[in-house]
């Protein structure tokens, strides 16, 4: 006869688990059956993937619903909910390969992946403690390396020192994983401004790769590999280690370029920038955290320029607030010089100069969606390829 498990029975296997681990974590294991104690571990940590994952699509759904958008939150929620739990497993595989070799002696042969496997599901099983805030973090690296140090100890490991660095090595796997990520393949910003308008607007979160401008390491200001933007590119960069915040910008002037806005148009190297003015009528919100919505209404002047391969669009107010064309600056080597779209609302190289080359930390692709400062969400903004 099958056991069903009830909503109450889960809850309470829950919290058992979270008490066993904090006061006694060695008796979740059984070494005279360790098969059973690591299916018993991973039907668990399976359960725990599947009702976190589903709690995560759930609450995707709801805000979908909530801003009249199911279409665009639906098929999130629903990636979600079928890749994560695989993700997870996967992880979980490879942490106990990690534990299975890096784990002190004797804790070897067979009964060893029995072991890892339950150590390391016991332990996934508690990570919802993760988004604790601040807490979260070191007290799920501690509560689950304290799980797969009891194990390890009740089979005898004899090195104490080296079954906590173990845990800890495997356990901080994600963390590194998305480290490695974040410095060196992907990240995502949100435009707090309207500084890019018309090609960003505030609210927009973009999605930047980080692997353009060569490999960056954790730490290091430099790029490994280092290559140089292209004119035109949209770049994410900081100013200085002092004002670490990051920027988007686009590309005008390359080391050695001559670059000067004369007659509010853009001049590089003696000669102006292909410009084609549009005769359409324009206008856009200031809108920042100096101007909370709705913003300052501003008449504009729209115009496309072409840059090496890529023709953009560009704005200037009809009514310019002050100066914009600065005297003729050259860029010197290792430097950009870069611009707002945004030519008489943005804060760029006309204010604090170029921009070392070794300052650029990424290449903006896409939008990936958009929320305007009141909170209206703008489905005709998500995934939005840019230029």
């Amino acid at each position: 006869m099958s056991v069903q498990t009830s909503p109450a029975a889960l809850l309470a296997s829950v919290v058992s688990t979270f008490v066993t681990a904090w006061r006694d974590p060695e008796q979740l294991f059984v070494v005279e059956d360790l098969a059973a104690t690591r299916q018993r571990a991973t039907r668990f940590a399976l359960s725990m993937f599947a009702l976190s994952y589903g709690a995560a699509a759930l609450g995707i759904c709801v805000i979908g619903f909530a801003i009249g958008q199911p279409a665009v939150f639906g098929p999130v929620a629903l990636f979600l909910l079928l890749s994560g739990p695989l993700l997870s497993t996967l992880l979980l595989l490879l942490e106990a390969t990690l534990i299975r070799f890096l784990g002190p002696k004797p804790v070897q042969g067979p009964g060893a992946w029995d072991l890892a496997l339950a150590g390391v599901g016991f332990a996934q099983a508690t990570m919802p403690v993760l988004i604790v805030p601040v807490v979260g973090m070191p007290l799920g690296l501690l509560l689950g390396a304290r799980i797969i140090v009891g194990g390890l100890k009740k089979l005898g490991a004899v090195s104490g020192e080296r079954a906590w660095l173990s845990a800890l090595v495997a356990l901080g796997l994600p963390s590194l994983l998305s480290l490695a990520v974040r410095t060196s393949v992907i990240e995502t910003y949100r435009l707090p401004s309207g500084s890019m308008h018309p090609t960003l607007q505030a609210g927009d979160l973009v999605l930047a790769s980080k692997y353009d401008y060569g490999v960056h390491l954790p730490g290091k200001p430099r790029a490994f590999l280092q290559s140089a933007p292209q004119l035109g590119d949209l770049v994410v960069f900081s100013r200085s280690d002092e004002e670490p915040q990051p920027f988007v910008k686009r590309v005008v002037g390359l080391p050695g370029d001559r670059i000067e806005l004369r007659d509010r148009k853009l001049w590089r190297n003696g000669s102006p920038v292909e410009t084609v003015e549009q005769s359409s009528p324009c206008e856009y919100h200031d809108i920042d955290a100096k101007q909370p919505p709705p913003g300052v209404l501003h008449q504009c002047r729209a115009a496309t320029e072409k840059l090496g391969a890529l023709t953009y669009s560009v704005v200037w107010d009809r009514q310019p607030l002050g100066e914009t064309s600065p005297k003729l600056v050259t860029v010197g080597p290792d430097q950009v010089f870069l611009l707002g779209d945004n030519r008489d609302n943005s804060h760029d190289s006309r204010h604090f100069g170029p921009i070392a080359i070794s300052r650029v930390s990424g290449h903006v692709r896409r939008v990936l969606w958009s929320f305007s400062p009141s909170g209206t969400f703008l489905p005709n903004r998500t995934v939005l390829p840019v230029l």
